[in-house]
């Protein structure tokens, strides 16, 4: 990213009140889906996100779904699931973004992945100037699980008024966008991360978050779960 929209995405991160990253994430559990069970909760959760609340006509679950990871956000309490997000692997075929993009060359091979449907009820949001714990946590699964499967690089689309969010979390605008007819038409953005260059980024207050705190509310899978 450029050095305006990195500043701009640090300021808009850091009007954000940072609780101890202890207690981030209290309350949540965060899992890749193994199970049918798992599976079927999740896709609950984004068909509640994406055809009831936002009104897409999209497939729950679509073509993608059979060759994807899907990460899933628990409420403790309640046993519900309240978040989800899914992870693509190139290895496995195209990428959804390859239907609107014309992938550089470096990123159709086996290391990339496409991050999409990342949903979260709306009762788990981010509230007010508090830290969205949902979407950290998922984030947090999300680079600890790359890094485990060897990911390379990550693709995600985004609309204009998320992208600061990605930005902030080191992804980097390709300056590519695209209609997305299955998205109501919406304008979306390709990003892209270099997994190696966002482990460097040290001075991100996030980073120890991340990479170097072990968060029993953060389970991976003890073996390599198929796509």
């Amino acid at each position: 990213m450029t050095n305006t929209t990195q500043q701009q995405a640090m300021v808009k991160g850091r009007e954000m009140r940072m609780p101890a990253f202890g207690d981030l994430l209290r309350g949540y559990r965060f899992i890749v889906c193994g199970t049918p069970t798992e599976y079927a909760v999740a896709l609950d959760v984004r068909r509640r996100v994406y055809r009831e609340l936002s009104g897409y006509d999209v497939p729950v679950p679509d073509g993608y779904d059979s060759r994807s990871w899907l990460l899933l956000a628990q409420d403790d309490a309640s046993g519900g699931a309240v978040g989800t997000m899914r992870v693509t692997p190139r290895f496995a075929g195209p990428l959804e973004a390859e239907e609107y993009f014309q992938l550089p060359a470096h990123l159709i091979a086996p290391g990339t992945v496409e991050i999409t449907r990342f949903a979260i009820l709306p009762e788990h949001r981010r509230s007010g100037d508090l830290m969205p714990s949902v979407s950290f946590g998922l984030f947090k699964l999300l680079i600890n699980f790359l890094e485990q499967i060897g990911a390379h690089h990550a693709v995600v689309c985004s609309k204009e008024e998320r992208i600061w969010t990605y930005e902030w979390l080191c992804f980097k605008r390709t300056g590519m966008a695209a209609s997305y007819a299955k998205l109501g038409n919406a304008k979306h953005e390709l990003l892209t991360a270099d997994m190696r260059e966002l482990r460097g980024h040290r001075e991100h207050p996030l980073w120890d978050f991340v990479y170097a705190t072990r968060s029993p509310e953060i389970v991976l899978p003890s073996h390599h779960v198929a796509a």
